[in-house]
């Protein structure tokens, strides 16, 4: 099992449990950005040659999300796009579950977005 990391715990059991995923389909961590002071917001960051994937945590709303964005070279050429919304075809209310239900359908928005063949993410 992957070691919880410093930030905050929601975030880090969620990074901790969707790693495996982003692995499976090529992604590497690119970065992670823990709350300063005054900031309750976290982010791990997630790559490969044409797509970027955060994890969010939004600490005020107690709320987690996965967007993505398209990337050329080492630049992001998209707006950054929720992941459930993509799949959805549209705007869907905020899930502010952090519970094992929560990370379940995290998880399993993640594999149905990097399974379909061009994942759906707004032009810049």
């Amino acid at each position: 099992m992957q070691q919880i990391g410093a930030g905050p715990r929601p975030f880090e059991v969620a990074r901790a449990r969707l790693t495996p995923v982003f692995q499976a389909f090529g992604f590497r961590l690119f970065g992670v950005e823990l709350p300063e002071k005054g900031s309750r917001h976290a982010f791990a960051e997630f790559g490969r040659k044409d797509l970027r994937i955060r994890l969010v945590w939004e600490g005020d709303e107690q709320v987690l999300w996965l967007e993505a964005a398209r990337q050329a070279g080492s630049e992001i050429v998209s707006r950054w796009t929720d992941i459930e919304w993509s799949i959805a075809g549209q705007r869907r209310p905020v899930e502010r579950g952090t519970d094992e239900a929560r990370l379940d359908r995290l998880e399993g928005a993640l594999g149905a977005f990097l399974s379909m063949d061009t994942p759906d993410v707004a032009p810049a």
